[in-house]
């Protein structure tokens, strides 16, 4: 197999479940997982802090292939779900075609299947979509399709397309947006707690310093949904941005979001009952080392909370990041909040840095991919936990930032971005090393 240099590709939009539940013991992969045959290519072995940087860095190949699966083709992973070591989903491009793919993988992400809904294929040829998807395990997932060329139009609806085969047959069902106005449908999010319970949160409109959102909650598996929030409703207010909710049952959840000048306390909101009605949960100001005071006080302060995610089958534990900046800040700070009693107390520490992409496997180990100070050897490194966040290492010095995602404390996915261009790594070793993988999609 040629080795090639990196081949201009664009990103798909994707945002996969939030809520991520790891069971806190590693999972064991079966003996009769099939053995990858792909042709590998090491991309970077990560150096500690004390050793020296190597000074030829490989890049990612370029992917040449016809556009029709008639027979194996390389296909550009653009965003991967694993469910285990062997089984994933993935969003997929092949070199030449501007359709964006919904695959599959039985093999650790190596050989994919096409399980993209065909009437989907059928209605937007040559367009690539914008897809919101949320993958529950190795049949069920949920998709919303969106043209990012034309604008939104309510009467067209919006179509919810769910499988619980692996992908083999899709259903596609509307979501209720009649009986309240709606301006737009954008930034969608899918969760499902389990096969029946999920929800949709969108943002559906604005007024002045209003923003709108739409929940959506289904109990049939996303058969059928209930507007739970809307501009038709009142009950969770519009005077500030969210950013997304989460469910542990049928009744219990938190919406997210940004904090506003009149009320630069309140970043997260409350329900007992499904949605119908909502608090204001107070939330604690952060405190320990190195972290400012006043962050949630100070009305001068701009905070966003990111949507906590459980990381247990009982949804105890909990973690989020509370992003601050402005006012009297000299920098921007992002606070990690753990909580191990569903969101009521909480522990504070503050991030190595304001920015980056965290990723945690039960309530001990975590991954921080982040972007090196100027100057640095290499542009990017990934800084690794194995006490909730209270110490970090580095494990990677790196060429390229990531976006990643842990199925045991060991084993992780990246998608690996260089100068703009992505590529699929993997690691065995909790991200001390990384290893290119090269995708194919088989007819």
């Amino acid at each position: 197999m040629k080795k090639f240099t990196f081949i201009l590709c664009a990103l798909i939009f994707l945002s996969a479940c939030s809520v991520q539940i790891y069971d806190l013991q590693p999972i064991i992969i079966g003996t009769d997982t099939p053995t990858p045959t792909a042709v590998r290519q090491k991309v970077f072995v990560g150096k500690t802090p004390t050793a020296s940087p190597q000074s030829d860095t490989p890049t990612p190949p370029v992917h040449i292939a016809p556009t029709a699966i008639s027979s194996m083709v390389s296909v550009n992973i653009l965003e991967i779900k694993m469910i285990d070591g062997g089984i994933g989903w993935g969003i997929g491009q092949i070199a030449g075609s501007s359709d964006n793919l919904v695959l599959r993988t039985t093999d650790g992400a190596e050989h994919w299947k096409n399980v993209t809904p065909s009437q989907v294929i059928y209605d937007n040829a040559g367009i690539r979509m914008k897809i919101t998807s949320c993958y529950r395990d190795a049949n069920h997932a949920w998709l919303i399709f969106q043209n990012p060329e034309e604008a939104f139009d309510a009467s067209k609806g919006v179509s919810v397309w769910l499988t619980e085969d692996g992908g083999t047959t899709w259903e596609s069902v509307q979501l209720p947006l009649s009986g309240y106005s709606i301006q737009q449908f954008s930034e969608p999010q899918i969760n499902f707690l389990d096969n029946q319970t999920g929800w949709i949160f969108a943002r559906i409109g604005r007024v002045d310093e209003r923003e709108f959102i739409g929940l959506y909650t289904t109990h049939d598996g996303g058969r059928t949904w209930s507007p739970m929030v809307t501009t038709g409703t009142a009950n969770l207010p519009s005077s500030s941005r969210k950013n997304g909710a989460v469910f542990r049952d049928t009744l219990e959840g938190w919406v997210s979001g940004e904090n506003s000048m009149n009320e630069p306390g309140t970043v997260l909101w409350h329900t007992f009952d499904g949605g119908n009605t909502w608090y204001e949960q107070l939330f604690p100001e952060p405190w320990g080392t190195d972290i400012p005071a006043g962050l949630l006080s100070d009305a001068s302060i701009r905070c966003s909370l990111d949507v906590p995610k459980f990381v247990d089958f009982q949804y105890q534990y909990a973690w989020t990041v509370l992003r601050c900046s402005g006012g009297s800040l000299s920098e921007p700070v992002s606070i990690l909040y753990w909580t191990y009693d569903r969101l009521s107390s909480w522990k504070t520490l503050r991030l190595p840095s304001a920015e980056g992409d965290i990723s945690f496997y039960g309530i001990e180990y975590g991954w921080y991919a982040i972007r090196n100070e100027t100057g640095s050897d290499y542009p990017y490194q990934i800084l690794f936990t194995e006490d909730g966040g209270g110490n970090w290492r580095t494990a990677s010095q790196l060429a390229w930032d990531s976006k990643l995602q842990f199925i045991t404390p060991s084993i992780g996915y990246a998608i690996a971005t260089y100068m703009g261009q992505p590529a699929l790594v993997r690691t065995d070793n909790s991200g001390f090393a990384w290893e290119q993988l090269f995708a194919f999609v088989t007819p």
